[in-house]
C-alpha cells in the first residue's frame, strides 16, 4: 500500500485560516484516492525514553482537552484521525510553527504557512525535511532547494461572503489576526474588530460597512471582505511592495495594499470571485503533485 500521509493540524477553526488549510488539505488528499488522516497537534506521543515527561505532557493535554472541550473537525471535510498505529513508514505533515519531529517520523515535509520563524522565533527543523509552501512570499530559499513545490488549498465560502447590500454603507471594520501588535493607523474606537466574529457575523460586518482595512497582510479575510462589496485595504508591513506582496497581479483583485491602490482595488473587485475559483481548481492540481513529489522523495 502507498504511505499514508498523516497531517499535523490543531483541531478545526474557521477563524483560523491556518487549521482550514491543514484540514482542507487532509480532505483534497482523500478525495483524490489518498489514503490521509489527522493528527491532533495537542495529541502526545508517548516516549518509552522519557515516560515522567510523555505522562505529564498527556495530564496537561488532558486538562486542556476538559476546559476547552474535544477535537474538532469539520463535517463537510473527510478527515479520519491517526492513530499511533498509522505512524510506520507515513509521510507526516506539519505546519512550519512545530518544533522538531513530535512524531517521530522518518518521512517529514514541513509545509510553510508563513515565513519560517515568524510565529516563534525559531526555526527547529530536520535535516532530511522536505519543504512546501502555502505561497512564494513564505518560502525560504535557504531551507528549501525546490523552489516549485507549490502546495496551496481554498475553501472558498462564497455562500456567505457575497454581496447581499447594495444601499449606502458607511463606518469600517479591521482586521489584526497575525498583524495584532502593529501600531493603530486609524481610529479603532469607530471601528469594528472582525477578530473573534463568526463567519455569518462577518459577512453581515462586511455587507454594512465602506471600508475594510486589515493589519495582516495574507489573511484571507480581507478578499472575503471585497466580496462583500467592501473597499479592502492591507496597511502594508515597512518595506512591503505589491511585489512583494503578491507577485501575480492576479492575486491582488478586489485588495489595495495601501490607500493609493483603492481605485484599482474597486476596479478590479468584479475579477475576484473568478480568480479565487480559478484558484480553487489550481489548488487541486498542486495537491496532485505535492503527491507525486512527496512519492519521489520517499518512495510508496
Amino acid at each position: 500500500m502507498p504511505r499514508p500521509f498523516i497531517i499535523f493540524a490543531p483541531r478545526f477553526d474557521e477563524n483560523s485560516g491556518g487549521a482550514v488549510v491543514l484540514h482542507r488539505l487532509c480532505d483534497l488528499l482523500n478525495r483524490s484516492g489518498q489514503r490521509a488522516l489527522l493528527w491532533p497537534s495537542r495529541e502526545i506521543l508517548f516516549d518509552p525514553w522519557r515516560p515522567l515527561y510523555s505522562w505529564n505532557r498527556q495530564r496537561l493535554q488532558r486538562r486542556w482537552y476538559r476546559k476547552h472541550g474535544p477535537y474538532r473537525t469539520f463535517e463537510g471535510f473527510l478527515t479520519p484521525l491517526a492513530t499511533p498505529a498509522d505512524l510506520k513508514g507515513a509521510i507526516v505533515v506539519y505546519p512550519e510553527v512545530v518544533d522538531g519531529n513530535p512524531l517521530r517520523a522518518d518521512h517529514v515535509v514541513r509545509w510553510l504557512l508563513h515565513r519560517p520563524g515568524f510565529h516563534t522565533g525559531r526555526i527547529d527543523y530536520g535535516r532530511n525535511d522536505r519543504y512546501f509552501f502555502f505561497q512564494n512570499a513564505f518560502d525560504d530559499p535557504n531551507l528549501n532547494p525546490d523552489r516549485d513545490n507549490l502546495l496551496r488549498t481554498v475553501f472558498i465560502r462564497d455562500d456567505l461572503y457575497r454581496q447581499v447590500h447594495f444601499g449606502p454603507r458607511s463606518g469600517c471594520c479591521h482586521i489584526l489576526r497575525k498583524g495584532a501588535g502593529r501600531p493603530m493607523q486609524h481610529d479603532v474606537a469607530n471601528s469594528i474588530l472582525i477578530d473573534g466574529l463568526s463567519h455569518q457575523e462577518a459577512a453581515a460586518v462586511f455587507n454594512r460597512v465602506q471600508t475594510c482595512i486589515s493589519y495582516d497582510p495574507y489573511t484571507m479575510y480581507s478578499q472575503f471582505a471585497a466580496l462583500c462589496g467592501c473597499d479592502s485595504v492591507v496597511l502594508p508591513e515597512e518595506g512591503m511592495t505589491e511585489e512583494s506582496w503578491y507577485p501575480d497581479p492576479r492575486d491582488r483583485y478586489g485588495v489595495a495594499l495601501g490607500w493609493e491602490g483603492l481605485e484599482q482595488a474597486r476596479r478590479t473587485a468584479p475579477l475576484l470571485l473568478p480568480r479565487l475559483k480559478e484558484q480553487e481548481q489550481e489548488a487541486n492540481a498542486s495537491v496532485q503533485r505535492f503527491v507525486e513529489k512527496c512519492r519521489g522523495y520517499f518512495g510508496d
